[in-house]
């Protein structure tokens, strides 16, 4: 519960700050309008005969881009959004929207000019002194390049698609009987034997003649295709030594002009009692659970222990068994109202009433407080020194790979000349997706190399590994290689494939025998590995088994063998020795958490279903160069 407090976002109408915080960016990458090419006047799809137009494509690609660039602020480029599918994934959600509008308009979950205006004029942004004003609003969508057309347009279909959402999932229902399978599913426990045909242990017996190899590529070849690669040279700068020390001075000096890199917020440690208030039951049921977290207060206020109110009542499954602890919080990490309390209490007191969140109700003590402040300088001064050091390192390679990279870049012969220059050179094979093998720590390098021209030189790149400068010898196509140069690999695939028909025989023939036999002697027999577990669960799995074979043993009745399982190592043989039924009393206890959490997976269920089957009856047309880049 306090990890969804922690990424709550404070909006009263959080689909349309959506739509406002989409207008308030400050970071813009114009690559050809979206990379999408050609005229962008053009529509990008046509969804049951309703066109998607371009420059709501470039409004939404724009706001990936934003928010990627805001991820990944060193590393985004227009070449990593390809590799992301980033057009893609703008049109699929257009479409998407479309679909979703179109069909909750069409069962009457559209949204009135009246429901618009009044969620519009409640957003605080457009607010002068507290009231709405139209000044306000048109001003700030006009200093944000936008019309109130288009603001409203985008809202509206955003409101219809909560709408349209909120009824879907409203109606969906968890009967007592769900819960009390489910309680069955997660809680029932067993004990299995089991034992395991070791596929690597098979494998060397196997072999893989020529004949085999090539035959098994001619059906196989999509197993071996390589995306594009390219061969390059090149050499690495290492950062390490040739650094002189450190000056105290130094250290002092960065300290002082880098204050705020070492404050640190106020902080709190809090606890809290959570009583959930129930989805049915209206104002009764509000009520108890208020006068419930009241009598916590009560209670803690007269001397109870919290930590052992906390155990007894609060009912976050997170945090009850801890004694209600939360751990440490800055502000922005939870609620506003949790905010506003926990920050106003001192260390040691109790919340004067229950506060009112949407996960419930709360009581909460404030166990700890750090005022925040800048550090003193003493205390990190052995990071500055190491920063400061790291700093002068990385300058150094980068002042000695500009100076050797001219005569690289002139050499005829990049190794020769490197060694000339007493650097080793290496050669590697690197895709879009990966640096060089072998050598960890190269980021990076990978949008450089397939950024120059064959027979380019690349700039000095910095890297966690040092500086690199790499010369492309070769660009390799996207495609099968020969067989020359993957026939280890295929190889290792045929003598695979036979292994695994062997295991799979194997285990086959053990289960049939321990049927009217002993598991474990017969396995111990033929040279397998075997075990015998503890009792576990669907939510406490078994040590050294993995999911295939556990799920084998759950659905097993006592005493009996299931069929032999494929799982990572091999094929594994279970025999289901016990079952252990869930206690009744835990379920009084847990029905309602049960009940809460079955139904969030039957809503989510519920409104992926109504969404595919809008999909499905649909007739989507891409245009002719978003179908090209999917």
């Amino acid at each position: 519960m306090i990890t969804a407090m922690r990424r709550y976002m404070k909006a009263l109408h959080i689909f349309l700050w959506l739509v406002v915080g989409s207008l308030i960016v400050t970071t813009f990458f114009v690559w050809g309008k979206g990379s999408l090419g050609g005229d962008a006047s053009d529509g990008v799809a046509v969804v049951n005969g309703e066109a998607i137009p371009a420059e709501r494509y470039q409004r939404l690609y724009q706001a990936y881009v934003n928010r990627y660039s805001q991820m990944y602020p060193e590393r985004f480029s227009p070449e990593m959004a390809d590799r992301l599918g980033l057009r893609q994934q703008v049109v699929n959600d257009l479409v998407q929207e479309v679909l979703i509008v179109q069909r909750a308009e069409a069962e009457g979950f559209g949204i009135t000019d009246e429901e618009l205006n009044t969620q519009i004029q409640a957003i605080t942004a457009f607010h002068v002194n507290g009231v709405f004003s139209a000044k306000a609003y048109q001003d700030f969508l006009r200093r944000r390049g936008t019309s109130p057309t288009t603001f409203e347009a985008d809202a509206r279909r955003d409101m219809t698609r909560l709408k349209a959402e909120t009824a879907i999932k409203s109606g969906v229902k968890v009967s007592d009987a769900e819960v009390d399978q489910a309680f069955v599913y997660r809680k029932e426990r067993v004990r299995a034997a089991w034992a395991l045909v070791d596929l690597p242990a098979i494998m060397p017996k196997t072999t893989a003649p020529d004949a085999e190899i090539d035959a098994y590529l001619k059906d196989n070849s999509t197993q071996f295709q390589r995306p594009e690669r390219r061969r390059v040279q090149f050499v690495l700068l290492d950062s390490k030594g040739g650094v002189k020390p450190i000056p105290d001075a130094d250290v002092e000096k960065y300290y002082n002009e880098h204050a705020k890199e070492f404050e640190t917020p106020r902080q709190v440690q809090a606890a809290h009692v959570l009583v959930r208030v129930p989805e049915t039951g209206g104002s009764e049921g509000e009520a108890r659970a208020k006068a419930k977290t009241e009598d916590v207060i009560r209670r803690a206020k007269a001397g109870e222990d919290f930590a052992k109110l906390a155990r007894e009542v609060s009912e976050d499954q997170g945090t009850a068994a801890k004694g209600g602890e939360i751990g440490w919080i800055t502000k922005g990490q939870v609620v506003p109202q949790f905010e506003q309390t926990v920050f106003a209490l001192k260390k040691g007191d109790v919340s004067t009433a229950p506060v009112r969140t949407q996960f419930g109700y709360h009581a909460i003590k404030v166990l700890d407080i750090r005022e925040g402040g800048r550090k003193p300088m003493k205390e990190v001064a052995p990071q500055i020194r190491v920063k400061l050091i790291t700093d002068a390192m990385e300058k150094s390679a980068m002042a000695k790979a500009g100076e050797i990279r001219p005569a690289l870049q002139a050499a005829k012969d990049f190794a020769a000349e490197a060694r000339r220059l007493g650097y080793e050179s290496r050669e590697s094979i690197i895709n879009r997706a990966s640096g060089f093998k072998g050598l960890d720590r190269t980021e990076g390098v990978q949008e450089v190399a397939f950024g120059i021209a064959i027979g380019g030189v690349s700039p000095p790149v910095k890297t966690p590994a040092g500086v690199v400068i790499l010369k492309v010898v070769e660009q390799l196509p996207a495609g099968v290689p020969p067989l020359a140069d993957i026939k280890d690999e295929v190889a290792n695939a045929v003598k695979r494939k036979k292994a695994d028909a062997l295991a799979a025989e194997r285990a086959k023939k053990l289960a049939a025998e321990a049927r009217s036999g002993d598991l474990i002697q017969l396995a111990k027999k033929d040279g397998l590995q075997t075990a015998e577990t503890p009792l576990f669960s669907r939510g406490q799995p078994a040590d050294k088994l993995p999911t295939e074979a556990m799920v084998a043993a759950l659905q097993t009745a006592a005493g009996t063998i299931a069929e032999p399982v494929k799982g990572p190592q091999g094929y594994y043989v279970v025999k289901t020795l016990e079952r252990v039924a869930p206690d009744p009393a835990d379920l009084v206890k847990e029905r309602e958490q049960i009940g809460r959490e079955l139904l969030e997976v039957k809503r989510g269920q519920a409104w992926e279903s109504w969404t595919l089957d809008a999909r499905e009856k649909a007739k989507i047309e891409l245009s002719g160069r978003m179908a090209s880049a999917r």
